[in-house]
C-alpha cells in the first residue's frame, strides 16, 4: 500500500509522513518544494513529488499509484481560494483513483462562517459527494499556538483575551498526525471501517483563558493576570501592536468563537485510534522556546 500526504514539507504533513515511514509504510510525499519533503527515519520509503493546488492540470498525475491520501488544509488565507484548492485535489483523487480520503478539518466548523468554517464545510460537502471512500478528521486549535497567544503576557504579566470564560480543548500536533497516520493505515479496508466518519481531534482537556494564565505563571514563577475585553478593544489592541488586519479580524473571530463554547468539547479520539493517551498543555509549551 502507497500512503499520500499532501502539506508533506509543513508541520502537520512532515510529522505523519515521518510517523508513517518510521512504521515501515511506503509514503508519497506531496509538496511544492519537494527538496523540503521530510524523509523521517526511513528515507528509503519517502518519494517526493511536487503538487500545487493552484495548478490542478498536474494533479491526477501526481497521485498516481496512490492507495490513500491525506488531504492537509492549505494555508490559503481567503475562503475561496482555499476551496478551490480543495477541490481540485479532491478532483485529482478521483481522477487518479485514490482508494481512499482524509481531511484534515476544523472542529466547531459547521457553526456560525467565522474564520475558515466556510472553507472547511464546503471541502467536507465535497468530500462526501465525490463517490470515494473519505474520513474527515476535525482538529481542534493547535496546542503550539499557546506560546504565541501567550508571548506579550510573559513581559507584561497580564493575558490579555476577549475568549472570556470559553475553554479550548488544544490537541498536538504529534497527536493529529498520529490519528491521521492511524486512519490512513487502518485495515483491511476501507480504513478499517473509518470510513464516512467525521472525528473531533482534541486534546484530553479544556483550558480557559484562566487555566493558561496559571500555567504561564508557573513557569515564570509569578503571577499572571487575566484581563478580559471585547472585541473591538482586542482589535483596537492587536492592530495597534503591528499584527495586520486580516490577522487581527480572524484572531478576534476566534476569541468570539472560544466565548461561545464551540472549541471546549473533549473528544476520546486521540487514545482511541493510537493506543496512547492525547498529550497536555503544561507549563513546558507556554513560552516560546
Amino acid at each position: 500500500m502507497i500512503v499520500g500526504v499532501t502539506g508533506a514539507s509543513g508541520g502537520l504533513g512532515g510529522r505523519t509522513v515521518r510517523t508513517l515511514a518510521g512504521a515501515g509504510h511506503r509514503v508519497v510525499a506531496l509538496t511544492r518544494d519537494p527538496g523540503a519533503a521530510p524523509a523521517g527515519a526511513a528515507p528509503e520509503r519517502v518519494e517526493a513529488r511536487r503538487v500545487d493546488f493552484d495548478e490542478p492540470a498536474g494533479l491526477p498525475a501526481a497521485l498516481a499509484g496512490i492507495d490513500r491520501l491525506l488531504i492537509v488544509s492549505t494555508d490559503a488565507w481567503e475562503p475561496a481560494r482555499r476551496i478551490a484548492q480543495h477541490r481540485a485535489a479532491i478532483d485529482a483523487a478521483v481522477a487518479a483513483g485514490v482508494g481512499h480520503v482524509v481531511y484534515t478539518s476544523l472542529v466547531a466548523c459547521d457553526g456560525p462562517p467565522e474564520l475558515l468554517n466556510a472553507a472547511h464545510r464546503a471541502t467536507e460537502e465535497q468530500l462526501r459527494g465525490c463517490g470515494l471512500p473519505w474520513t474527515i478528521l476535525r482538529n481542534a486549535i493547535y496546542a503550539s499556538g499557546v506560546a504565541e497567544l501567550l508571548a506579550p503576557a510573559v513581559s507584561t504579566g497580564r493575558h490579555v483575551t476577549n475568549a472570556g470564560d470559553g475553554a479550548v480543548a488544544y490537541v498536538a500536533r504529534d497527536d493529529c498526525a498520529a490519528v491521521a497516520a492511524a486512519v490512513l493505515t487502518a485495515g483491511p479496508g476501507p480504513a478499517g471501517g473509518l470510513a464516512g466518519r467525521t472525528l473531533d481531534v482534541t486534546g484530553p482537556e479544556a483550558l480557559t483563558a484562566a487555566h493558561l494564565a496559571g500555567l504561564l505563571g508557573a513557569r515564570l514563577g509569578r503571577p499572571v493576570e487575566v484581563v478580559h475585553i471585547d472585541d473591538d478593544a482586542y482589535r483596537d489592541r492587536l492592530v495597534g501592536a503591528g499584527t495586520p488586519a486580516p490577522v487581527a479580524a480572524a484572531l478576534v473571530a476566534l476569541g468570539r468563537a472560544v466565548r461561545s463554547g464551540r472549541y471546549g468539547q473533549v473528544s476520546t479520539t486521540v487514545p482511541e485510534l493510537t493506543g496512547g493517551p492525547a498529550r497536555r498543555v503544561d507549563a513546558s509549551v507556554v513560552v516560546a522556546s
